[in-house]
């Protein structure tokens, strides 16, 4: 007997609303019928999923193969049937780095991309590449544009350029007419960050200290790139970003500001699933991005 594509999906609703009641109000079912398919796939399966552990879901490991496994086949069932309803020519989900939250990005890789393969389904998730990664992995995307911080094992990371770490201010800010700036100045002027509790403030934190920078410069959490970027447009103090080569300066919003110290540069990348072919539409996707990455 073949898996019911609804058992999985009830399965997969329970393990990310983490738990039988979520889910089912969710899926807009009852708790027990919620329950009744999670047990009945594990019997199928001649094995347990999940279990209850501090009040929580956790996957068993046999849940953990049957979870990504789940994840990928709803996917492509949702793949299948928007090509025949819509005739499109394949779909294609990517994970960005926040870095890339900025027009040059879609300047460069996202509109010639669409241009050329106008009858594919395009999905851009901006987040951090800690994150992203997972995601890959996951099979939640097909495909990761991000820096190269804490790649899982079972995916390939593909460096292709380094990105700068900048410093950026509002053109009215008082350090953007300086010629160069000192640590105490930025430091003085107050840097606007994400929450300390995200998820890659441990790498970011990294970087700031080879600046001479911490989290105590902090004086505006802010979550969100776009977020950020307009906080300091408003003059509300430094943002810190990574820029790619082929980044392109906006003279009517932040200016860059030359510290009196080298900057830190990350490796940036594409991250794959090991030992997978991937669709032409992803296949084209990764060479735009080489494209643009070789050629700043």
């Amino acid at each position: 007997m073949g898996l019911d594509l609804f058992k999985l999906r009830v399965f997969v609703t329970v393990v990310d609303r983490h738990g039988y009641s979520a889910a089912a109000a969710h899926l807009g079912l009852s708790q027990a019928t919620v329950s009744f398919h999670v047990h009945s796939l594990e019997r199928q399966l001649g094995t347990s999923l999940v279990r209850y552990e501090h009040r929580e879901v956790r996957l068993t490991p046999a849940g953990e193969q049957a979870y990504r496994r789940a994840v990928r086949m709803l996917r492509d069932e949702r793949q299948l049937l928007r090509s025949i309803r819509s005739g499109q020519d394949g779909q294609v989900s990517l994970g960005a780095s926040i870095a890339f939250e900025q027009p040059f990005f879609f300047e460069r890789v996202l509109v010639p991309y669409r241009a050329a393969h106008p009858g594919v389904l395009a999905s851009v998730r901006f987040g951090h590449s800690v994150r992203l990664a997972e995601q890959v992995l996951d099979h939640r995307l097909d495909l990761a544009y991000a820096i190269g911080w804490q790649v899982p094992s079972g995916v390939r990371f593909e460096p292709l350029h380094g990105a700068e770490f900048r410093l950026l201010v509002a053109g009215s800010h008082p350090l953007a007419r300086s010629s160069t700036v000192t640590v105490d100045e930025v430091s003085q002027a107050g840097l606007i960050t994400a929450p300390l509790n995200d998820v890659e403030w441990v790498h970011y934190e990294k970087v700031l200290r080879e600046v001479g920078l911490g989290a105590t410069d902090a004086r505006l959490e802010v979550e969100g790139m776009q977020a950020r970027v307009l906080a300091a447009r408003a003059g509300m103090g430094v943002l810190g970003m990574f820029q790619p080569p082929y980044a392109t300066d906006d003279p009517e919003s932040l200016r860059p500001l030359r510290l009196d110290r080298p900057m830190p540069v990350v490796q940036v990348g594409l991250v794959h699933r090991r030992g997978e072919r991937p669709t032409p539409a992803v296949r084209s996707l990764a060479d735009r991005i080489r494209t643009v990455a070789h050629n700043p």
